[in-house]
């Protein structure tokens, strides 16, 4: 998929809390997932993958993933309390009981996430990141997802906007560091007249305008954006996604051991059914990688 691209990078890390999270799945793979709202976790066990933890991560007896918790239904924070949710914290989950450590979610800006894995502030980024040639340069890739990006609107659609080409002389809301800004300038040098972009530290934040009436329109993975109709009301998603592309588990270039390791978690999870009820959960199966 596509959530974010950030061709600009920040240099530096940004000090982040960590959410400790309990490795521990239930004892049964409960995948009936509920109304959105009510979504926490896929409660998949993943004690039987047999798979081994990279030495590191199995002496420091936790998992350590940066994710940037504002892009449900990917990762974001459960209403109410400080609690990581969402498919990458489930997967992480899963690949950490698999491991036999406990999983640390460091609540990361975007922006400033590929500096603190190469600044071994986390093992691995799990952040719905779009897998590019510009962040190959940087880091390594596990992919594990496809998806595309999307726009949201105010419900009845009273702006027309069907497609990238309508949002020529309109506003538009994105969150910093995505994708979705480069797709915006893009398509502004075909516009006559300039989409007018604002952008937002939390890609929540880009619904809120939508619905409120300050945006147009807001541009971020489909998945993203079609949750958000769900949850926000008086906002739909429309057309079909375009762009699509990879997700992938961000690793660093020099760490072998732990890059190997998560393929075999991912492997074992895809073998296992593990992988398949938790996207299912989260109403992702359709971006499935075999």
């Amino acid at each position: 998929m596509l959530r974010r691209t950030a061709l600009r990078l920040a240099l530096a890390a940004l000090a982040v809390p960590a959410f400790a999270l309990a490795a521990c799945g239930g004892d049964d793979d409960d995948t009936g997932g509920g109304a959105a709202a009510d979504l926490v976790t896929a409660n998949v066990s993943c004690k039987d993958l047999n798979v081994a933890a990279p030495a590191r991560i199995k002496s420091a007896g936790k998992f350590v993933v940066a994710s940037d918790l504002s892009y449900a239904p990917m990762e974001f924070v459960k209403p109410g309390s400080n609690e990581a949710i969402g498919a990458d914290i489930d997967l992480a989950r899963c690949i950490a009981e698999a491991w036999g450590v406990t999983l640390e979610v460091q609540n990361t800006s975007f922006d400033a996430i590929i500096p603190a894995l190469t600044s071994k502030k986390a093992d691995v980024i799990m952040s719905s990141m779009s897998v590019t040639d510009e962040r190959k340069q940087q880091v390594d890739f596990v992919e594990y997802l496809v998806a595309g990006s999307g726009i949201l609107v105010k419900k009845g659609n009273p702006k027309n906007i069907k497609s990238l080409a309508d949002l020529c002389g309109k506003k538009v809301a994105i969150q910093v560091g995505t994708v979705q800004i480069d797709e915006a300038e893009e398509q502004n040098a075909k516009c006559a007249q300039k989409i007018q972009v604002t952008t937002f530290e939390q890609n929540t934040d880009t619904i809120t305008a939508v619905s409120s009436g300050r945006a147009d329109a807001a541009l971020m993975d489909y998945p993203v954006a079609a949750y958000g109709a769900r949850q926000v009301k008086g906002t739909e998603v429309v057309g079909e996604q375009y762009n699509t592309g990879p997700y992938g588990i961000a690793v660093r270039k020099d760490d072998t051991e732990v890059r190997t390791a998560i393929q075999a978690a991912l492997a074992a999870m895809k073998e296992k059914g593990k992988y398949e009820a938790i996207l299912k959960y989260w109403g992702l199966e359709a971006g499935a990688l075999k």
